[in-house]
């Protein structure tokens, strides 16, 4: 995932620039909606913040996701690293596709000409690839689907950190005049698809599994490593 979908994601977006596949054009729409830019949250704007803010977007695409599969590999967890590795990239890439493929929408700032809130210094051409594919907001999506599964866990530490982290994420892409507010609440309806996709592979893939288990490991010789991976951990 690491070394394949940054460049492939790249290949799309200039494939999209190149061909202008895009059926519908949203800017002047979602620019009419009133309060749809976000202003709201902007309300309270000072330099720590816009900091902090920065920094949370600038890894909000990664974080949110790596940091939960790395507990659950020390947890010895398989199956809860296939359940987040599943919610987040892996099925919202397959997910957002038709989206960003269909629908052009850019980013809050350059559509309304206000200078670049992550303060890129972007050139006019780094800027038509940059500020693309803005609906749905994929920092929304992977963050809150990365809180649902993080309200699943037992330590109530880690569960009320990561809501912080995921919703400052959220926060960042309307303080920043990243995204629109349409562009979350879009964001956020493709996280909960997304989740609820994975459960639904997961259950009906265990399922499977463990019926090809008890057909060639019967009487309890089951595969222990096979076990291991598809067993839910016990409470």
């Amino acid at each position: 995932m690491w070394q394949y979908f940054p460049p492939f994601w790249n290949k799309v977006v200039y494939w999209q620039l190149g061909t202008q596949t895009h059926l519908f054009d949203l800017d002047n729409l979602f620019r009419a909606i009133p309060g749809n830019d976000g202003w709201m949250f902007r309300v309270i704007q000072t330099p720590w913040l816009t900091s902090y803010f920065r920094w949370i977007y600038a890894n909000g695409f990664t974080l949110p996701v790596l940091i939960p599969i790395f507990r659950s590999f020390l947890a010895k967890d398989s199956l809860k690293m296939i359940r987040y590795s599943l919610s987040s990239h892996i099925l919202q890439f397959v997910l957002i596709f038709p989206f960003y493929l269909t629908i052009h929408v850019n980013e809050v700032w350059y559509v309304l000409g206000h200078p670049d809130g992550m303060g890129r210094n972007l050139s006019a051409a780094d800027a038509a690839v940059v500020v693309v594919n803005c609906f749905p907001s994929m920092h929304t999506s992977i963050a809150f689907a990365m809180l649902l599964l993080a309200w699943r866990e037992k330590d109530q530490l880690f569960r009320w950190v990561w809501t912080l982290f995921c919703l400052s994420i959220i926060y960042s892409t309307l303080y920043l005049e990243i995204h629109w507010i349409t562009d979350v609440i879009a964001g956020i309806i493709l996280a909960l698809a997304a989740v609820r996709l994975g459960d639904w592979i997961i259950a009906n893939t265990r399922a499977q599994v463990l019926a090809f288990r008890d057909q060639f490991f019967p009487q309890g010789q089951t595969s222990t490593r096979l076990g291991r991976i598809m067993q839910p951990k016990r409470p």
